[in-house]
């Protein structure tokens, strides 16, 4: 969960640049860690039903 914060903050000082590319970069590294983060929690759900 702090790489999550960790990565919304960067994503949120690269906005503040403006540099595209950066903000894209960053946006779909923040976007990989939640949508893994949220994998991992269906699969402890499903394993404790």
């Amino acid at each position: 969960m702090d790489n999550i914060e960790s990565l919304r903050e960067n994503l949120y000082e690269v906005l503040d640049s403006g540099d595209d590319s950066e903000i894209l970069t960053a946006s779909q590294e923040l976007d990989k860690l939640i949508a893994n983060y949220m994998l991992q929690q269906l699969k402890l759900s499903k394993y404790a039903s």
